[in-house]
């Protein structure tokens, strides 16, 4: 089987605890061996069948990063020229199955095995630089959320992580073999690989179709990767539940003369096994699976025991040894295999009749077929893959292509090769695969989603800012690429806020007309002590349209007018009591290029706006001023320096305290109280430098990092002259998959100090 790191339990108890335990006692021996779609039986039948020797099959057993092991094995076949006629895997054995069937080279599988290729498999969300400006923008707004569709009531989604990494990994890897029409029998090895029908609680076969497709089936282990749905409407896990070594597929319908098992050898029970409640339930449930095991074992002419107890099956990071142990079983095996060993010429003619064998890539794209889908994601998916007509069927621009209608979380993309009719009037016979079929997978729960969690801001001998975050997102509404999106802050401040963002073409131009209501208190400071605490209540309403060129770049005009109330609750100071309103008119320029919507190891990130404040109660027009700048440097593996600017100025124009900026409270002159500095301009500058002290597990967040950092604010208003304060902060920042936690200290200059905890956004 194929699992991630960081997963709570791996396969041999994530699998088993959510299905096994129902379906090894109610299906056993009730497996069947059928393929997804009728066959006749000559179809089952391989292709080639070598004369004056047996045939040779081979079952890989899963066991996630375990199976690794099976390369090893393989490369130790290959050096000593042990045919492989016949070939079936379950799970992680299919995977690596699969591609050495398709012709790759235990060279070649182990060139991917020790790459980082297997992190980008194990992901919880879609990638920051894959989401949609508008996603982005969530991202950045509520790092903290958890997300919950609420399309048949409040629903989470069926598996811990995306499908995106898989997906994309099994059709970049398995290039000429994504065909509609193919037939495993014609493959370099005849191949099957094993799944379980959670319909009909048995083992189903893939003897043809898409190879991507079926290996994903067989490793999508319950609750961890979403289950893949057949043509026939159902509903396929991870094989391992049923036949975990699929030597039986081997012997009946590959009709191998000698079988030869690939073993993944548990170790003992141990003390960590009964030391906690993963462990237990893991032990326990590895039960069904090892009797499955057993079972198929004694199908088997030659067992390769490999000895993996001492790794993970999370242990992706131990590819190289776990090769290397999978080679050294085989050795241990040795006098059992070189029976079977041919001669040099044999070999060769061996390897000349499996290359024969291999499939052309597919031709020039001729047409782009999208399967039962929204007329809308439909339009878009030929629009975004038109520019590849013409040219050879790529399968990275072709997933390329298809992150666009993924980048808003909706839809899933996959895509297989067809065969096409020759062009009308053409004598020629095309090249069998010309067509590309896309197949866009919806989200059972949403939209629309509701996101939610917590923000929170807390400083020494200073008030605690905490807020409940809500915000639903309903896509699609009134148009595709349209959608409503409305938000509630409860708690220190409450805000109330609904957006309409319909597109007008395909294009990315948008007009988005918003409204919200914002009420919170304002502490007003001297020399660090409070002197007054204001309320203001402010109701916004404007129009905002541009154009969103990409997602990561937008350009846009906005008018708002907002009707503000500022009262005093007690004390002196901030101004008279002001009711009255406000117009502003900017246009804005947002560049996003960061790759995390957190901490983000590289890129950086502008917002640039410029235009007047005008008709405001107790203020003069005013032209107006707001530029933030971010940027992080990596430096080696573990290392950020990330660098921040902001700019928020009215030109020195005396406008009223309602409409002033402020400075102060954490990552904003830490060491200052919340919003201790209010003026008509600000200028803020940061510099952090951040080092990893400790990785979280794959696809779960960057880790745990100390930070140190320098900041410098100045603040000017009509009452006072430019005040310009520094600051020195220190402390632990983690990065997680529900936000940034950071706790911290700070010493600035007039004697202000500050420890502090924040719970959301870093910068």
């Amino acid at each position: 089987m194929l699992y991630p790191e960081g997963v709570v339990m791996y396969w041999r108890s994530a699998a088993t605890v959510l299905a096994t335990a129902v379906l090894a006692t109610a299906a056993w021996g009730q497996q069947s061996s059928t393929p997804p779609a009728p066959a006749s039986d000559a179809a089952l039948l391989p292709a080639i069948e070598p004369s004056g020797r047996p045939v040779i099959g081979l079952a890989l057993e899963g066991g996630g990063a375990l199976g690794l092991a099976h390369i090893g094995v393989l490369q130790w076949m290959e050096e000593h020229h042990i045919p492989i006629d016949r070939l079936a895997g379950t799970s992680m054995g299919a995977l690596v199955g699969g591609l050495y069937a398709s012709g790759d080279t235990p060279d070649q599988m182990r060139a991917i095995a020790v790459s980082n290729a297997f992190q980008g498999v194990f992901t919880l969300q879609t990638a920051y630089t894959d989401s949609s400006y508008r996603r982005r923008q969530d991202r950045q707004d509520l790092p903290q959320a958890i997300t919950v569709g609420l399309n048949h009531g409040v629903g989470v989604r069926n598996a811990l992580l995306s499908d995106r990494g898989v997906n994309e990994f099994l059709i970049l890897n398995m290039p000429a073999y994504n065909g509609q029409e193919l037939d495993y029998n014609r493959m370099p090895i005849p191949f099957r690989c094993v799944a379980t029908d959670l319909n009909t609680l048995q083992s189903i076969t893939f003897s043809s179709g898409p190879l991507p497709q079926a290996v994903r089936a067989s490793i999508s282990i319950p609750g961890v990767f979403t289950p893949v749905q057949g043509r026939d409407g159902h509903f396929l896990v991870d094989g391992g539940i049923l036949d975990n070594l699929p030597t039986d597929v081997v012997k009946r319908e590959l009709h191998a003369d000698i079988v030869i098992a690939v073993r993944l050898e548990d170790s003992p029970l141990a003390g960590v096994d009964t030391s906690s409640i993963v462990g237990v339930l893991n032990r326990a449930f590895s039960a069904g699976i090892v009797h499955n095991v057993d079972e198929a074992e004694r199908l088997a002419d030659i067992v390769v025991k490999v000895p993996v107890g001492q790794f993970s099956g999370m242990g992706y990071d131990k590819a190289a040894e776990l090769v290397k142990t999978g080679y050294q079983a085989a050795e241990q095996s040795r006098a059992q295999l070189l029976r079977y060993a041919l001669d040099d010429e044999g070999w060769k003619a061996h390897l000349a009749a499996r290359a024969s064998r291999r499939l052309r890539q597919p031709g020039l794209l001729r047409e782009v077929l999208v399967a039962d889908s929204d007329p809308g994601a439909a339009h878009q998916v030929r629009g975004d893959l038109r520019p590849l007509i013409g040219q050879p069927i790529s399968p990275a621009r072709t997933m390329d292509a298809l992150k666009a209608i993924q980048s808003s979380g909706e839809y899933n993309a996959t895509y297989e090769t067809v065969p096409l009719a020759p062009a009308p009037g053409s004598a020629i016979v095309p090249t069998p695969d010309t067509g590309v079929l896309v197949r866009l997978s919806k989200d059972p729960t949403g939209p629309p989603y509701l996101m939610f969690g917590l923000d929170m801001g807390a400083t020494t001998s200073n008030i605690t800012r905490m807020s409940m975050t809500f915000r639903v997102v309903d896509q699609n509404l009134g148009g595709f690429g349209s959608e409503l999106r409305a938000g509630a802050q409860i708690g220190f401040r409450t805000n109330l806020s609904a957006e309409y963002y319909r597109r007008l073409s395909s294009s990315g131009y948008f007009v988005e007309p918003r409204v919200g209501l914002i009420r919170e208190p304002v502490y007003l400071w001297t020399n660090q002590k409070r002197v007054a605490e204001r309320f203001q209540e402010n109701l916004v309403a404007g129009v905002e349209t541009g154009r969103t060129f990409s997602n990561h770049l937008q350009v846009s005009a906005e008018w708002r007018a907002e009707a503000s109330h500022w009262s005093l609750r007690t004390g002196t100071g901030g101004g008279p009591y002001l009711s009255g309103t406000a117009q502003t008119g900017l246009l804005h320029i947002n560049l996003d290029r960061a790759v995390a919507g957190v901490i983000s190891p590289t890129g950086y990130r502008l917002s640039a706006s410029a235009g007047s404040l005008y008709h405001a109660v107790s203020s003069c027009n005013a032209p107006l001023i707001n530029l933030a700048y971010s940027r992080t440097i990596p430096y080696n593996e573990k290392n950020v320096l990330a660098l921040t600017a902001e700019i928020n100025s009215y030109m020195r124009a005396n406008v009223a305290q309602p409409y002033r900026f402020t400075l102060g409270g954490p990552m904003r002159l830490s060491a200052a109280s919340f919003d201790e500095y209010r003026g008509t301009d600000t200028y803020l500058a940061r510099a952090g430098y951040l080092h990893r002290i400790a990785a979280l597990p794959t696809g779960m967040g960057h880790g745990l990092y100390t930070v140190i950092g320098y900041e410098a604010g100045e603040i000017w208003s009509p009452e006072q002259h430019a005040i310009l304060r520094q600051n020195g902060t220190a402390g632990l920042v983690a990065s997680t998959p529900l936000g940034v936690i950071t706790v911290g200290g700070a010493v600035g200059d007039a004697g202000h100090r500050k420890v502090f905890i924040v719970i959301g956004r870093l910068f």
